[in-house]
């Protein structure tokens, strides 16, 4: 990892609003508040039964709730997209994760898939992602929208729909142009896992806007 440079950045995107220490600590006050709040109310109304569970629930998720709002305001990711000068970068607190050069060729992968199997997310609504890639450097934002939120999209038209499958007999004759494309964007979705930036909607798409509107050379219009 390269250290960050002092160059204040033009303009900057907070990522990550509610990483894993976040989800953590949510967690933790629900378990917590719930068991502390039902020991109170027993202790108070020895014989509330069925009552004094759901109080003690009602309890533990305002407490979460604060814990949530409080934890987001206060406790942020640390990483950034930035873009200071001819550079676009992905920096975490004093390190940067990755680099592009805006002034060369950057090659852009867009795709999405439904967000299946997610705890934070209503079932149909899609992860959409998009990769800045030059000579093997990624920088990966992505964001969690439902689908007709997807359509709103900045050039969504250009989104490809991935689909992790494994390998048939017949894949050999598919189009090659189509099976590259296809290495292309699996190999990108692998990086997101490593290192996406998870941006909110509003700033997934001010993002794309941004890109759009500043790096005419390579980055396509949105009509």
């Amino acid at each position: 990892m390269l250290n960050a440079p002092d160059l204040a950045p033009d303009l900057e995107f907070e990522v990550d609003r509610e990483h894993s220490g976040i989800r953590m600590v949510g967690c933790f006050t629900f378990i917590f508040g719930a068991f502390v709040s039902y020991f109170l109310i027993s202790s108070l109304l020895p014989q509330g039964g069925l009552i004094s569970i759901g109080a003690a629930l009602f309890l533990a998720v305002g407490l979460t709730y604060g814990a949530d709002y409080l934890t987001k305001r206060y406790w942020p990711s640390n990483r950034t997209i930035q873009f200071a000068g001819d550079m676009i970068k992905l920096v975490n607190g004093s390190k940067i994760q990755g680099a592009i050069d805006a002034e060369q060729n950057v090659n852009l992968l867009m795709w999405h898939f439904e967000a299946r199997r997610h705890p934070r997310v209503p079932k149909g609504w899609y992860v959409v992602a998009n990769a800045l890639e030059q000579d093997g450097e990624y920088i990966v934002a992505y964001s969690i929208v439902s689908p007709t939120d997807f359509q709103a999209m900045p050039l969504s038209r250009l989104s490809v729909q991935y689909q992790r499958k494994k390998k048939r007999k017949n894949d050999d004759g598919r189009d090659l142009r189509q099976a590259g494309a296809h290495r292309r964007i699996a190999q990108a979705e692998f990086h997101r896992g490593e290192l996406g930036a998870e941006m909110s909607q509003e700033d997934y798409h001010a993002y794309l806007d941004y890109l759009a509107d500043t790096y005419t050379s390579w980055m396509p219009k949105d009509k």
